[in-house]
């Protein structure tokens, strides 16, 4: 199995995971979502689910919280 760091964690994940089917695994909603992946950040305006992980890759996820 491979490995990414998920939020400092080491997280296991199949060879040829999309980051959206890993998120989606794991019940992790895209919307109001920021993603960090190796260091570039993404949103759930890109194309999640055409992006392959590879084994060492980091992923830093952040929820945008809106108030007043």
């Amino acid at each position: 199995m491979a490995k990414v760091i998920l939020n400092g964690k080491e997280t296991e994940f199949s060879s040829g995971e999309k980051i959206l089917g890993f998120l989606q695994a794991r019940k992790v909603g895209t919307k109001n979502l920021i993603l960090e992946w190796n260091g570039k950040i993404l949103t759930e305006k890109d194309p999640l689910e055409s992006f392959e992980l590879n084994d060492g890759d980091t992923l830093n996820l952040f929820s945008m919280v809106g108030g007043g």
